[in-house]
């Protein structure tokens, strides 16, 4: 296992039907994507990757796709590595808690 990412994405609002399900396909396609799940919301599609290389290097391949006009990147980490303040304190009960 690589690093793993969702990226949420937004699609041009020009791009006709059947360009952005040929853009699915071939963003399924990809080695790094895991999956690609259309959505109705902010965003049009969430994309899950396991990256052999960096996040951001597959980032940039979708980012060069034409039809894709934004992407946001929520990079996976382990809970030890979570350094939100208000997490601090469970983080600290799980890495001592014995299971």
């Amino acid at each position: 296992m690589g690093l793993r990412a969702y990226f949420l994405v937004t699609l041009s609002d020009h791009m006709e039907q059947h360009k952005s399900i040929d853009l699915v396909r071939q963003l399924e396609e990809m080695p790094e994507v895991d999956f690609v799940d259309p959505v109705i919301g902010r965003r049009d599609l969430v994309i899950m990757v396991d990256a052999p290389v960096t996040v951001q290097a597959v980032a940039n391949k979708l980012r060069a796709r034409e039809g894709i006009e934004d992407l946001e990147v929520l990079r996976v980490v382990g809970m030890l590595e979570h350094y939100h303040p208000s997490k601090r304190e469970p983080v600290r009960v799980l890495a001592t808690a014995s299971v």
